[in-house]
């Protein structure tokens, strides 16, 4: 039998009790790992939510995001960011639209109450003439002066009677248009009276009888107008 030396070798393969596998340390052997996903933030979630529901919210909201993004590193910066941006723009049309709005109804209440007013306030009458006679002599007193200017340029019974009616209707409508029955008389009578002298020359007769009654018509329409101020 051969027997070994001290110093001989042994035979076979030798495995190293480091790594029994026979591996070395560095190598595709050592599994990797994956890194952990980031969260998104859920105040960027709510600002991009509150952007339409109510967009100061949403302001608010995304704004706490952007700043508890950078201080916990989390994920949905770019949604906080959306949410700012939509609040800000839907906030602003909001205050605008509600400008528009109340100007509008400011204006439409104005206008009612304008109306109102007008509709309900009273007629005044012309200040010191509560029965309207110094209205009436401020028509009446000039159709007879154009009367008597026209007296002396007519050349026929027939335009002397145009004349009359012209007066005539003149004078008993601004008469019509008092409350004082003893002007509205007065002025009646001198129609009446014209009427007469009218036609008396459209009969070929002399009208100097009516000049007295006229006169007397013309005193008292005139102390009528004095009294009322005109």
């Amino acid at each position: 039998m051969s027997q070994q030396t001290p110093y001989e070798p042994a035979t076979g393969p030798v495995q190293s009790t480091e790594y029994p596998s026979g591996q070395p340390a560095h190598g595709y052997g050592i599994p990797g790992f994956e890194p952990t996903p980031q969260r998104t933030n859920t105040m960027a979630i709510l600002g991009l939510i509150f952007a339409f529901v109510f967009s100061p919210l949403g302001i608010l909201f995304s704004a706490l995001g952007l700043s508890q993004i950078k201080k916990r590193r989390e994920g949905g910066r770019g949604l906080a960011i959306a949410g700012l941006i939509l609040s800000i723009v839907f906030t602003l049309l909001a205050l605008l639209a509600s400008f528009f709005i109340f100007a509008a109804v400011q204006e439409a209440a104005e206008t009612g109450a304008m109306a109102e007013t007008q509709a309900t306030a009273p007629v005044d009458e012309p200040a010191g003439d509560p029965s309207g006679v110094l209205a009436a002599c401020e028509v009446i007193a000039p159709a007879l002066g154009e009367f008597d200017a026209g007296v002396a340029t007519v050349t026929t019974p027939e335009e002397y009677a145009l004349l009359v009616t012209d007066v005539r209707t003149t004078l008993e409508g601004a008469a019509a248009s008092t409350s004082d029955p003893v002007f509205v008389q007065d002025v009646q009578l001198m129609s009446d009276n014209l009427q007469l002298t009218a036609d008396a020359i459209s009969a070929g007769e002399d009208p100097s009888y009516l000049d007295a009654a006229l006169t007397e018509d013309d005193a008292r329409v005139g102390e009528a107008c004095a009294a009322a101020g005109y």
